[in-house]
């Protein structure tokens, strides 16, 4: 297994978990839609790779990342043009009988399928359902599976507005609930930032309510210590026991990322030091280094200082500052800072997107939270705090 911090993976660096594949399946073969829910950086868009790259019987799976999407009608278009191109639609006759009718919208006709040109004038959402539906009497299912959904939807608020959000999540909504589509179309939605706290503040909740929650925990020592060894094959010094555990130790949060991260940072300093020999102050070192690159952090602020703005970005960036300082924020500390810049009402969906997204929680105590990672606080207290 090649080491790959940040990006997913797939093939032979995918780490397999089969108790949730498992759990996704269950949830796919009795026939959900699926919103996986799970903070950044835990594997949400490797598992639908694994999912996609290895089917099984009469089920065939469409990937899109939908990040850059910014408007309702380009979303299905883009649907529209994936599910022309799956084998699942290739050979239908219904579809080639529905393509002789839209001749002047086809911008494509290849070996590798069909596509429509962009056009305001076509309603791509009637279009894809007329399709999907078509195929309705078919043996197999088609799984779409949308990678960055939340982020579109904050793309078409804020290129649009809030209302046209609403109306993007009821458009939705309806194809999932539509009873001749769903007969053998089934939709996962998930991304790096929280669907829910999003619906929440456009109090649309029960457009998504009939989702199925497939949730993604971080690994246990077990899976971490399997992970670590797996990726020891390709690297040229040996941790023992004692020091694996020391590495879980000091991660805490064991994602798959961090553990890249440190195995990666422990392959460099063991190269410039041209020594196989590993210590607990070889890993200390390795760990520092790693909070030094930047590039490894800084989507954490990024993300929010691009969706958040004025009041409620100053109070998230102080609720954290605070607890990369003291290590923990209780309930009261955290509402007087609410009081401070005017968030009584709101603060709360706040705080429930820093839970969500995987910076803090109240894991121990519900009127205390922290941070989910050392790691993630060392860098925040460094260089953000500072």
């Amino acid at each position: 297994m090649k080491i790959q911090a940040g990006n997913a993976v797939r093939g032979k660096n995918y780490f397999r978990r089969e108790n949730l594949e498992d759990k996704a399946w269950d949830l796919i073969e009795s026939g959900n839609h699926i919103l996986i829910a799970a903070p950044r950086r835990v594997g949400k868009t490797s598992l639908m790779y694994y999912l996609q790259d290895n089917p099984r019987k009469d089920y065939s799976f469409l990937f899109l990342d939908t990040e850059a999407i910014n408007n309702t009608n380009e979303f299905y278009r883009r649907i529209l043009n994936k599910i022309l191109k799956t084998d699942f639609i290739k050979n239908s006759q219904k579809i080639m009988t529905f393509l002789e009718k839209h001749k002047p919208t086809i911008t494509k006709v290849g070996l590798d399928g069909v596509e429509f040109g962009v056009s305001e004038d076509h309603n791509y959402m009637d279009m894809t359902a007329r399709i999907l539906k078509s195929v309705s009497s078919e043996d197999k299912k088609l799984i779409i599976l949308l990678d960055e959904f939340p982020q579109t939807l904050e793309n078409i608020i804020e290129d649009e507005s809030e209302n046209a959000g609403r109306i993007f999540l009821q458009t939705n909504r309806e194809l999932r609930q539509d009873k001749e589509l769903s007969k053998n179309v089934q939709f996962i939605y998930t991304g790096s930032i929280g669907l829910e706290n999003i619906v929440s503040k456009l109090n649309a909740v029960k457009t998504i309510n009939d989702l199925a929650r497939l949730k993604i925990p971080p690994l246990n020592n077990e899976e971490a210590t399997k992970l670590i060894h797996l990726l020891l094959k390709n690297v040229d010094f040996r941790l023992t026991d004692q020091l694996i555990d020391y590495i879980l130790e000091i991660v805490e949060w064991l994602i798959p990322f961090y553990i890249q991260l440190i195995i990666q940072e422990l392959k460099f300093v063991s190269r410039e030091r041209n020594s196989k020999e590993i210590s607990r102050d070889t890993i200390d070192l390795a760990f520092d280094e790693m909070l030094d690159q930047r590039h490894h952090f800084e989507h954490w602020h990024d993300r929010l200082r691009k969706t958040l703005k004025g009041n409620d970005y100053n109070f998230i960036k102080e609720l954290l500052n605070i607890v990369s300082e003291n290590g923990t924020i209780t309930s009261n500390e955290i509402y007087n800072i609410a009081v401070k810049y005017k968030l009584e009402n709101t603060y709360k969906v706040l705080v429930g997107a820093l839970v969500y997204d995987g910076y803090i929680n109240n894991h121990d105590d519900a009127h205390v939270y922290r941070y989910n990672s050392p790691i993630l606080r060392m860098w925040w207290r460094k260089n953000v705090a500072n």
